[in-house]
């Protein structure tokens, strides 16, 4: 559908106009570009907008996987001490009994650079797990 406007153009373009077999396609084409120019921009700076976007939600995302690690590690000392493990020998029996169970898991190989009777000691400290 076209409409008719009225519009105001120097004489130049006016003269270069009129030796055009139909100016109308020519300024519509014109235009037409201009607009399109302005619809990249925005798709450029929306593009740019996303990679922020998301840059952020991935550093939130580690730092939620980080503070969730941390909860875990005070709920198994919590889980530790309500069990009335607090004297030593009793920890390392849990430690023992823990690190068994983790060497069953076939798919993975764990070393464990202290002994049980010094994660205990640690443990007994508030060192972390």
């Amino acid at each position: 559908m076209k409409n008719h406007i009225t519009i105001s153009l120097d004489q130049e373009i006016v003269e270069k106009l009129k030796q055009e077999s139909n100016y109308s396609d020519v300024i519509n084409e014109q235009l037409k570009g201009y607009y399109y120019v302005k619809q990249v921009d925005n798709i450029e700076t929306l593009k740019q907008n996303l990679y922020k976007t998301k840059q952020i939600l991935k550093e939130n995302r580690k730092k939620r996987r980080e503070i969730e690690a941390q909860i875990k590690k005070i709920y198994a000392k919590q889980i530790l001490f309500k069990q009335n493990l607090l004297s030593k020998s009793k920890m390392v029996e849990v430690i023992k009994r823990r690190r068994e169970m983790e060497a069953q898991n076939k798919s993975r190989r764990i070393t464990y650079f202290e002994t049980p009777e010094a994660e205990a000691d640690r443990l007994m400290k508030g060192g972390s797990k």
